[in-house]
């Protein structure tokens, strides 16, 4: 790498953690340290959706990151929502307390509860500008679903793309998280290609333990992630004998890939931590800050 190239994928990487975000869930919110105490003020925090937890507990781990100087971002399942009378009531509830921002995935709820059962239903359903939210996460599925189709999600994608132009949405994709770059990029050019505007929050797992990783990625259909891992020296067996993983080699590539295509629409990094939010926070500001410096490989393990 030339010394231009190599300060491009620097800047890069800087934009892509200048504005991280993070998730927690509603259960462990409440055993956290004040969120101040390590994010900035203003960094936005996604609550996830769990199939068993009350709305309302979603609202008040909400109402604790506004008032923490966050900016919270919680996640709307369209499969748990009974109808369009609870839409309207669970819109209120955020906009009551000033949140303009949400994500919305169809959740892991195999069988609705009520008409919902795809998000793109909720987003051409006009309750979010009736409410004021107009900034809308989606899903992004890089090495695809384990129960959506290829077709399918090429599709949704194009009616999430309209409907954003239609209805002045900010739209933004957020994806699944990966363990490699390039799949991410492959990705990204081809979902480009067939018309997608809309910005790519790219996912990356946090600082955590690598066994719940290869869990989790398995679960999610994270197939070509590892297949690359195992294309690398020592890969998968590598992971699996590391103390806790950290997504330095992936975000270096991702920098690289963003600095060398002037066009791409990956955006920015949203960190899943998977029960490790505080040295994922202090990790990914360290990095953000040029406190911690990825270089190569060998870096990884900074």
């Amino acid at each position: 790498m030339t010394a231009a190239s190599e300060a491009a994928a620097g800047a890069a990487l800087r934009q892509l953690l200048a504005r991280f975000s993070v998730e927690i869930t509603p259960r462990e919110a409440k055993n956290l340290p004040p969120l101040q105490d390590f994010l900035a003020v203003g960094t936005a925090v996604y609550v996830t959706f769990l199939p068993r937890v009350p709305w309302q507990e979603t609202v008040a781990v909400t109402r604790g990151i506004a008032e923490a100087g966050m900016r919270p971002v919680p996640h709307l399942a369209a499969r748990a929502v009974p109808d369009r009378a609870a839409l309207r009531r669970m819109l209120t509830d955020l906009a009551a307390m000033g949140v303009d921002e949400l994500l919305l995935v169809a959740g892991s709820l195999r069988t609705p509860v009520g008409e919902f059962h795809e998000t793109v239903q909720i987003l051409d359903s006009g309750y979010l500008e009736e409410a004021g939210i107009l900034r809308v996460g989606v899903a992004g599925h890089p090495e695809g679903s384990p129960d959506i189709g290829a077709d399918e999600l090429a599709s949704a994608l194009a009616a999430k793309n309209r409907i954003a132009r239609e209805r002045g949405l900010d739209v933004r994709i957020v994806t699944q998280f990966c363990f490699a770059a390039e799949p991410i990029v492959e990705w990204e050019r081809r979902i480009r290609a067939a018309g997608n505007l809309l910005p790519v929050h790219v996912g990356l797992p946090g600082l955590t333990s690598p066994g719940r990783l290869l869990r989790f990625g398995l679960s999610c259909g994270v197939g070509a992630s590892l297949k690359v891992l195992r294309a690398q020296a020592g890969g998968v067996l590598k992971l699996a004998s590391t103390s806790v993983y950290r997504p330095a080699e992936t975000l270096l590539g991702l920098a690289a890939a963003v600095a060398a295509d002037p066009d791409s629409l990956r955006r920015a990094v949203h960190f899943f931590p998977f029960g490790s939010l505080v040295p994922t926070a202090e990790w990914a500001t360290g990095v953000r800050d040029g406190r911690i410096e990825l270089r190569d490989r060998a870096s990884a393990s900074a």
